[in-house]
């Protein structure tokens, strides 16, 4: 935890509405229209987000696609294009740690950059965040909002502030002047139900937190008082953790919404060998193998089932995750019942080391066969990654992906 006496200047860069302005970038004739990304416009799956023509209507992150429809029948659904939204974020880090190795990813479309040494080699703070909004925009046609702070947690609110296309500096001793004015909602990691508590407090402001009795506090949230007090304060982490050290990801994996609830085992076969080839895709551009593929299920009630097995042996292969996913599948007791909805994972991550080849075989037994066909399957799934990376995601795939309901 850092105090006010801290010297670090904390960036924090937001893309706005990442995927959607992706999206109107790569179609221009979407510019200007609600695009909503994720769900269907027949009311199925969950919004991912939206670009900012469609918020007037009432659309966020996380409502139903058939509550979106409601509030915006006129909008123009798009399906994610998580392969399209990664390399953009892989490039746009890129291009920032050309102005400062010290660049933390939080997300696909958000990082946080310490810029203490080289602020100052710009013209200042204002005039660096300046020159980085420029490059994206010129370079890949998007925009982002950036707040500047002593502070993660201030840099992040500070990013928040006037999005779209926003830029707020909040300086070094003026961190109190920002923060108590705002409601307490605004304070990061205050959701919905702790405000609520808060409320039922008095504590509205972050000023009244700020000044609320720590003792009473601690009685009802505990450690976390500790914490919300000195962020109410305008104390916080401002230690930067590179990408290039950050840990394994824990798990990666990608779920599909039927259209319409599916009860067809071969078209059910098809999407899970659809998702398993994606996982597997994101794997080896991670340079990573898991021990541990997991199945999800959600039938139309919306109960979500999960399945899992895991390997002596890491695996970063499709065919070796499909084949257990199918497995999975038919053992749950649902094979032939109506999905709403499939998911397929691998876990257990950890980085690959050398050249090491996997045992692709499920009884895990080794022969120069096997051997020789491992090395088969990772040329041609090394092939197929890289006309996809030429050409588009599904450029190529495998005979029995089912891409369409």
């Amino acid at each position: 935890m850092t105090g006010k006496g801290s010297n670090k200047l904390i960036m924090h860069i937001d893309m706005d509405a990442f995927f959607a302005a992706v999206e109107q970038v790569h179609l221009p004739a979407l510019k200007g229209k609600p695009v909503i990304v994720g769900g269907t416009p027949e009311g199925r799956g969950v919004v991912t987000t939206c670009s900012y023509e469609a918020r007037p209507y009432g659309i966020h992150s996380a409502m139903s696609a058939a509550k979106a429809v409601k509030l915006c029948p006129h909008g123009v659904f798009i399906n994610l294009s998580p392969y399209k939204y990664t390399h953009l974020s892989c490039e746009i880090l890129r291009m920032l740690s050309g102005f400062t190795p010290l660049v933390e990813p939080v997300s696909i479309d958000e990082a946080f950059l310490d810029i203490t040494d080289v602020a100052e080699r710009y013209g200042g703070a204002v005039n660096l965040a300046a020159l980085m909004k420029k490059s994206i925009r010129d370079r890949f046609g998007l925009t982002a909002s950036i707040g500047v702070a002593p502070v993660k947690f201030i840099a992040k609110m500070a990013s928040a502030t006037s999005k779209p296309d926003g830029l707020t500096v909040v300086e070094k001793g003026r961190e109190i002047e920002y923060l108590w004015p705002q409601p307490v909602r605004n304070l990061w990691g205050v959701g919905p139900k702790m405000e609520e508590s808060l409320k039922k407090l008095g504590i509205a402001t972050i000023e009244d937190l700020a000044k609320y009795p720590k003792p009473k506090l601690k009685r009802l949230f505990g450690a976390l008082a500790e914490c919300m007090i000195a962020m109410a304060n305008g104390r916080g982490e401002s230690e930067i953790t590179p990408g290039y050290l950050a840990p394994v990801e824990k798990s990666m994996g990608h779920e599909h919404t039927f259209y319409r609830d599916e009860s067809d085992m071969a078209k059910i076969k098809g999407r899970l060998l659809y998702l398993s080839d994606k996982v597997s895709r994101r794997l080896r551009a991670d340079d990573c193998r898991g021990k541990t593929v997991n199945l999800k299920i959600k039938l139309p009630d919306f109960v979500r089932h999960t399945r899992s097995r895991t390997l002596n042996i890491p695996t970063d292969c499709a065919e070796t995750i499909y084949s257990i996913a199918c497995g999975l599948f038919e053992k749950s007791g649902f094979a032939g019942a109506p999905i709403r909805l499939i998911g397929v994972s691998v876990s257990n991550i950890e980085p690959v080391i050398g050249n090491d080849q996997l045992d692709l075989s499920l009884d895990n037994s080794r022969t120069s066969s096997t051997c020789d066909r491992i090395n088969r399957i990772r040329y041609i799934e090394s092939v197929m990654d890289a006309i996809r990376g030429k050409y588009g995601d599904d450029s190529i795939n495998r005979a029995g992906v089912q891409l369409r309901d």
